[in-house]
């Protein structure tokens, strides 16, 4: 439709001219040394005209070849990007068989882009060949040299994902040379550590990873609340009490302030026999801020004035009548000082604010002292009933240990796996 809208307007074109040259054609005279040449001026422009369409025609006869190499090569181009996203739509259907072999056509071709290898590399790691795995990522190094420490991450992280920390912890080596102080790096380095559960090596890191920034500042600090964590459980094994409170001093200000840290120290000095001092952080600490594992802790703690100890903490539930965990440990009080009617009261108002396994063992160690078997049956079942969950229509207690003897701490303390 177009070439024939050209074409109509040309010949309209046409006509109008050779009308209007009829009358007065013209003329034109080209001379050159002794040879002239005089033609109508009409037939001066068709001759201009036809040199022009040959000039166009030669010059499209001289730009075919090229222009079918453009086309083989955009045939080629639609070809390997079907077989791509063929590939990565596999990936993305959980078929990595599929996937690497649309992808392994694809790489030996010399138009592979790198992120075909990157990917025939994540779909053998996905079928478990880790030979593969890495002879995609070599040929990748080989084809695109100057992306070598990017390839290098990925197969890091592919290793990480392997649970091949050793592997892993070669390539990030390899790394280190090529971009050190890489956040993708640095947050690769985070997970090794945390996997092969390195603490040492995990603190000095943490300095690097908070100036990067690669986790922002809460997920910073439960990091270095773990670590820490597991450095005071180091301490505290050692059994040495001087070298507990050096490694917590040590430690840097913020850290020393997070509760569910501060409790575990506390509790590894009373583990050591550091009772008094145990005690004495307490009582700082729960005047600065309100927290039910200090209050629990300090229902452990035996210092050698007991009345004492129980006069602070019946202080306490003046402002914190209803804390089921104070009355818990004033329970416990009331047994080291032998104020058994105390003890019950403090202990039945406890279960009745909450119900806690540990509050019911203690009430019916109680009641099985005042001669009460029937009642400390009872509580004894309820307590078990809360001790198993799955079998229990009440709520399970909220304070309770972890597997290595530590008061249970929130999230951000619980150990990677």
């Amino acid at each position: 439709m177009k070439w024939l809208l050209i074409a109509l307007i040309a010949l309209i074109v046409s006509v109008s001219v050779a009308l209007k040259a009829l009358p007065d054609p013209g003329y034109v005279l080209l001379g050159y040394g002794n040879y002239s040449v005089e033609s109508s001026l009409l037939v001066f422009a068709v001759v201009l005209l036809l040199a022009y369409i040959g000039v166009r025609l030669l010059v499209r006869v001289w730009r075919v070849p090229a222009q079918l190499d453009n086309w083989a090569q955009r045939r080629r181009d639609r070809r390997l990007q079907r077989w791509y996203d063929d590939a990565t739509r596999a990936l993305a259907e959980g078929r990595p068989e599929r996937a690497e072999r649309r992808l392994a056509r694809l790489v030996r071709t010399p138009e592979a882009p790198l992120q075909a290898y990157l990917a025939a590399a994540q779909a053998a790691s996905q079928r478990g060949d880790d030979r593969r795995r890495d002879r995609y990522l070599q040929l990748a190094i080989q084809r695109q040299p100057r992306s070598e420490a990017g390839i290098l991450l990925q197969q890091a992280e592919l290793q990480l994902a392997a649970a091949q920390s050793d592997q892993a912890q070669t390539t990030l080596a390899r790394v280190q040379k090529l971009l050190p102080q890489n956040a993708r790096l640095l947050r690769l380095q985070m997970q090794l550590y945390l996997q092969q559960r390195d603490w040492h090596s995990l603190r000095e890191l943490l300095p690097d990873l908070r100036r990067s920034r690669v986790i922002d500042q809460t997920a910073w600090h439960k990091l270095a609340v773990q670590v820490y964590r597991e450095e005071v459980m180091a301490l505290s094994s050692a059994a040495d009490l001087e070298g507990l409170s050096a490694g917590w001093k040590r430690l840097p200000a913020p850290i020393q302030t997070d509760q569910g840290l501060l409790a575990v120290y506390i509790e590894q000095m009373t583990r050591l026999g550091a009772h008094e001092q145990a005690g004495k952080l307490l009582r700082q600490q729960l005047k600065r801020v309100w927290d039910q594992r200090l209050v629990y802790l300090f229902g452990e703690v035996q210092e050698t004035d007991p009345a004492a100890q129980q006069t602070q903490a019946e202080n306490w539930l003046q402002t914190h009548p209803e804390d089921p965990v104070l009355l818990l440990s004033l329970g416990k009080l009331s047994l080291r000082n032998q104020l058994w009617g105390k003890a019950r009261n403090y202990l039945e108002e406890s279960v009745r604010r909450q119900p806690l396994a540990e509050s019911y063992q203690v009430l019916a160690g109680l009641l099985e002292q005042l001669d009460e078997p029937d009642a400390a049956a009872e509580c004894y079942r309820k307590g078990l009933a809360l001790s198993h969950p799955a079998d229990a229509d009440v709520q399970t207690p909220a304070i309770g240990r972890d597997p290595d003897g530590a008061i249970a701490q929130p999230e951000l303390l619980s150990r990677s796996a």
